[in-house]
């Protein structure tokens, strides 16, 4: 009797096992069938936009993206974070299908193609008080001959003339890793300009402390370089490594344009724009 009980217990367990071992080895969507996963990576450092949160992607593009997720119940839509600098080289080496937030780039002839744009950026150079005082700074970045400039690794927004002068010794270029340590080396004079976003830098002042007034007396804005939209690259994918990725885009551009039209984006932004 043991071992027949024994047995029937084993066959139960197979069956229920059996049963259970498809729905625990994928998701489901709305309608019963398997979701495709599909990994959203993001910049892992870049307050209010896209940063870890412990160990949780927020800020203002993911959340965007996160109100998007809920749109699409075919996708089970996970969220990682790397440094910019890194994103991108994955990006670009295929290793990864997408990435957030590079600027709309036509001269990035490996991104195989950008999603509808998330956010507009305004992009301004910062200098010291001290730099700024004795010089005429209407010509960016000609007139900008022997500055210290920081840079956020990977980043691009000097432009590519200040990288050539940084090639011919004009100018100093510094990079580190992400907007508050560019920050701090600024406020503590170690160099000279820094360009980024008005609102990262805003937050991140903020972040650390310092409020309108006392970075008046130590920096100030030295002319702005323009807006920039953000958006999603995706890599090429010509070994077919990701076969749904078209699909997902346009699925994921549709969504995105609804919430325009609800406004629903523009809730979203208004939360981080409190500064």
């Amino acid at each position: 009797m043991s071992m027949r009980f024994a047995l029937v217990s084993f066959l139960l367990a197979v069956i229920l096992f059996a049963q259970i071992g498809p729905v625990s080895a994928q998701t489901q969507n709305a309608n019963g069938g398997p979701r495709q996963h599909i990994v959203l990576y993001g910049e892992d450092n870049s307050p209010p936009y896209a940063y870890f949160n412990g160990a949780v992607m927020a800020g203002a593009y993911t959340d965007i993206l996160k109100h998007a997720a809920a749109r699409l119940p075919q996708y089970d839509i996970e969220f990682s974070g790397v440094p910019f600098k890194r994103g991108i080289e994955l990006l670009q080496r295929g290793e990864i299908m997408a990435f957030y937030p590079p600027y709309l780039d036509p001269e990035r002839n490996w991104v195989s193609r950008y999603s509808v744009p998330l956010i507009e950026q305004t992009v301004m150079v910062m200098c010291t008080q001290k730099f700024a005082r004795d010089r005429v700074l209407v010509n960016y970045p000609v007139d900008y001959i022997g500055a210290r400039f920081g840079n956020t690794a990977g980043y691009r927004l000097v432009g590519e003339k200040l990288f050539e002068m940084a090639r011919q010794h004009e100018v100093t270029l510094e990079e580190a890793h992400s907007t508050e340590i560019n920050l701090r080396r600024l406020l503590a004079g170690r160099i000279d300009c820094y360009v980024n976003d008005r609102l990262a830098v805003e937050t991140a002042l903020a972040e650390l402390g310092v409020d309108r007034a006392a970075s008046a007396r130590k920096i100030m804005e030295t002319a702005v370089l323009g807006s920039h939209q953000g958006a999603i690259a995706y890599a090429p994918d010509d070994p077919g490594k990701w076969p749904y990725r078209d699909e997902f885009a346009t699925a994921l551009d549709a969504v995105l344009r609804q919430m325009y039209e609800d406004g629903e984006i523009e809730q979203i932004l208004h939360r981080y724009m409190m500064f």
